[in-house]
């Protein structure tokens, strides 16, 4: 009877210290709450209000339309992360001022042979 008491004591305390490691590990990695939003979602009212008014603007009305020109540039600059500045209107500059870095070729096996093209199999 001593090794059932025992045994019932042990994995009491057993479970009672698995709980407590448990609650620890919750309590430490911030709880089971919503993660923070996304920087997106974290815009002023003025910009998500011009954004939402933008989305009706048509080509007739001049001035709005330059307005939304300018909210949307500044919107796609905050959502690709680009720091230099407003985009000029109308001027795709994803390509420019990109010059290629040259391939390290340090770690190319050297004195060795190049490997030869397979050939391709006459039917």
């Amino acid at each position: 009877m001593t090794d059932i008491r025992a045994f019932k004591a042990l994995s009491l305390l057993t479970t009672i210290g698995v709980l407590v490691v448990t609650a620890c590990t919750i309590q430490l990695r911030g709880g089971d709450g919503p993660p923070p939003g996304p920087k997106a979602e974290q815009t002023t009212d003025a910009t998500s209000s011009d954004l939402v008014r933008c989305r009706s603007v048509s080509a007739e009305e001049a001035a709005g339309y330059q307005h939304c020109k300018q909210v949307w540039a500044e919107n796609r600059r905050r959502f690709f992360g680009k720091k230099d500045g407003a985009v000029v209107a109308g001027h795709d500059d994803s390509a420019a001022g990109v010059t290629p870095v040259p391939k390290d070729q340090s770690r190319m096996p050297q004195g060795y042979p190049l490997p030869a093209a397979p050939e391709v199999s006459k039917p």
